[in-house]
């Protein structure tokens, strides 16, 4: 069943060139032909939502994400197309809405849950766990206006958390927050989900968005570039990062010409045992790079980077540091291998580069980036989710090994010295 349609959707602001510096100046302008320009901030948006769907919206500052929403939730109204809804609507758009910065955590809590559709007797059975979510039962009492903007989006996304949404709409404000507070929320998005409930969820978080979401909608300039899953819209989203290309609004899912070079990336796979575009910790793991050369390229510098969502790079292995380069042509294949893959569980993005051999040439640079799940065991091997937070640290699982230099304890007990 759709909950969630969006049918050519379009959205205009309208733009003044003409700023008054006076009382006089500003009624003239009403009056006056002042500079005028039509921004349009959403152009014929086409999606739907199924129930118990999860989709991410993601795109650069400015896309059009945060209008997106406030359509959805009936802030605004579209200049033209459709849009309908199914179903309560709970979201979390923007910090501190529907607050009162005199009133307290506690009479705010009444306050937005009931502008959210709740009852008295609903906000009353689910109060504790809405303080306890939002860890602030020693501030619940205080007002709002001494709040910090993680204390806000706490309490804001605790109460639209707790509504029984049957869909969820989440914008980035989530960032304010620390990593428990992040983990506990991407927790309970997915209990949501469980529950039934579709999840609209806006993020610049890669990591968050591919362990919530299995479908992504990309916005560039008020158009969609992606409706795919989330390693493609993502990869996607980079390469008109590398590039800063206007998607095609005519086609909606595409770029404007093609990708010239005398050596271009044609293909990257990932094989490991675990299957596509995923590995597992201390497993053999393979990076397969199919190339194209329009000519003899001079040993060319091939290299991938295994970056953090938080885009800390952890490894940058190229051909030229291992002393493999070779001179190139035609079509070929070349292959990273790992032996034992010495990440710890979690999720990382890949991303694939040539260069020439000094390095000062890009043939092909920043259009390839993809996400690789590392697993702990086979038993993860269908699995969503990630592990839990807090049963691995770090980066990387370092090839050692733990020495007791002090003797077996023999027969269970030991001698006080």
């Amino acid at each position: 069943m759709k909950v969630i349609s969006v049918e050519d959707v379009s959205k205009k602001f309208v733009l003044s060139h003409s700023r008054p510096t006076n009382l006089a100046d500003a009624a003239r302008n009403v009056f006056s032909r002042a500079p005028r320009e039509d921004f349009w901030a959403l152009k014929n948006i086409n999606f739907e939502v199924e129930q118990g769907e999860a989709i991410g919206i993601i795109g650069p500052n400015g896309a059009g994400k945060s209008t997106m929403l406030k359509l959805l939730t009936k802030i605004m109204k579209p200049n033209s197309g459709r849009l309908r809804t199914r179903g309560r609507i709970s979201a979390l758009i923007e910090v501190g809405a529907g607050f009162h910065p005199e009133m307290t955590g506690r009479e705010n809590i009444y306050l937005n849950g009931a502008i959210l559709g709740m009852t008295r007797r609903e906000i009353d059975g689910k109060f504790d766990g809405i303080v306890a979510f939002a860890e602030l039962e020693r501030f619940i009492d205080t007002p709002v206006k001494r709040y910090s903007s993680g204390m806000y989006a706490r309490l804001g996304f605790a109460v639209a958390a707790h509504v029984d949404p049957e869909i969820l709409i989440v914008d980035e404000v989530l960032s304010v927050g620390d990593a428990g507070f992040q983990n506990r929320c991407s927790e309970r998005i997915r209990e949501i989900k469980r529950l039934g409930a579709s999840v609209v969820f806006v993020s610049h978080n890669f990591s968050a968005v591919c362990s919530v979401c299995s479908r992504v909608i990309g916005l560039w300039c008020g158009v969609t570039f992606a409706d795919c899953g989330p390693s493609e819209a993502i990869a996607k989203y980079r390469e008109l990062l590398a590039y800063d290309v206007k998607p095609s609004v005519k086609t909606g899912d595409g770029m404007e010409g093609e990708w010239q070079s005398d050596m271009t990336i044609v293909k990257v796979e990932s094989v490991s045992s675990a299957g596509n575009w995923r590995a597992y910790t201390d497993d053999s793991w393979t990076l397969r790079i199919h190339y194209s050369a329009l000519k003899t390229v001079s040993r060319p510098e091939i290299a991938l980077r295994i970056i953090t969502s938080e885009g800390i790079v952890i490894a940058q292995p190229c051909t030229i540091d291992y002393g493999q380069a070779r001179d190139v042509c035609g079509s070929g294949v070349v292959e990273f291998r790992v032996d034992r893959l010495p990440l710890v569980p979690g999720r990382y993005g890949v991303e694939v580069f040539v260069w020439d051999t000094n390095g000062l040439t890009a043939y092909d640079h920043g259009r390839h980036a993809y996400d690789l799940v590392v697993l702990d065991d086979i038993s993860q091997a269908t699995e969503i989710d990630l592990p839990k937070p807090g049963i691995r640290f770090g980066l990387v699982k370092l090839p050692g090994e733990w020495i007791f230099e002090a003797p077996d304890i023999q027969g269970g007990s030991c001698a006080t010295p």
